[in-house]
């Protein structure tokens, strides 16, 4: 039987604890992230917004088709900045990227079966208490809705 560890992405900054994430998953950890659209992002919404939706319009003169192209959805798009923290030509780095599962919100019932021992884990140094009161800061599901996201759910 497989052990995951389960953690939860509300109301963490989402650099500091991808990072985390990540150097968890190459020592050998089996994760799952759940709410991964309540995590923040620092920062000024205008800027972070300007931001996302210039890496949007990026595309070759020639064939506009061949991307590159950007993940809307907030697992996929944790997964993302989960994967460009690994090593990219390396095995051991597309391994780490297997053993991380992330979810939208909770664990779909089609999925559950699969985690049958979930440990509860925690990351340190990441949640929003890091901010002081002044900060400004977006959710990540408020950063795809902008860019894109439809807010569909996936079918359990």
């Amino acid at each position: 039987m497989l052990e995951y560890t389960i953690l939860d992405a509300k109301d963490k900054i989402l650099g500091r604890f991808c990072s985390q994430i990540a150097k968890r998953a190459l020592l050998g950890e089996k994760i799952v992230i759940i709410n991964a659209k309540d995590a923040i992002i620092s920062g000024n919404k205008r800027n972070i917004h300007e931001k996302y939706l210039a890496k949007l319009n990026i595309s070759t003169a020639t064939n506009p088709t061949r991307g590159p192209f950007w993940p809307r959805r907030p697992d996929t798009f944790m997964r993302k900045v989960i994967k460009q923290m690994l090593p990219r030509k390396k095995l051991r780095g597309k391994e780490a990227i297997r053993r991380v599962h992330v979810y939208i919100s909770e664990i779909p019932e089609r999925f559950k079966e699969r985690y049958q021992k979930l440990n509860t884990g925690e990351i340190y140094n990441a949640d929003k208490t890091r901010l002081s009161f002044y900060n400004k800061f977006i959710t990540l599901e408020n950063l795809c809705l902008r860019i894109g996201w439809k807010k569909r759910e996936v079918e359990a």
